[in-house]
């Protein structure tokens, strides 16, 4: 289990709060905020270029991403943001299940 999904669960057992994310519009859910900003650091780590603050092994290893670059890795994290979208659409114990096989669909 990687820890992004041990975060998922804790989060949705009450073990774990996340931050509130603020917009223009509202709140938004941090997890997927996550994701996002996660996203935009490996395109620009692809494009060859280094961002502060987090490494390329730190987000691979966060959502159990394989691969040597970060080009390897992003059709793999676009996986990963379509299969918790789906998970969020089912709203409840059963998307806890989705997001707990998102790394089997990636392989």
């Amino acid at each position: 289990m990687t820890p992004f999904q041990q975060a998922l669960i804790q989060a949705s057992e009450g073990k774990l709060q996340t931050p509130t994310v603020s917009t223009a519009n509202g709140n938004i859910d941090y997890f997927g905020y996550q994701l996002a900003v996660h996203k935009y650091n490996l395109g620009i780590m692809a494009a060859g270029m280094q961002c502060r603050g987090i490494t390329f092994t730190q987000i691979k290893k966060y959502y159990g991403l394989k691969g040597r670059t970060a080009k390897d890795v992003l059709g793999q994290m676009d996986q990963l943001i379509s299969a918790y979208k789906q998970a969020l659409r089912g709203y409840g114990d059963e998307s806890v299940g989705e997001i707990m096989n998102m790394n089997s669909r990636l392989n």
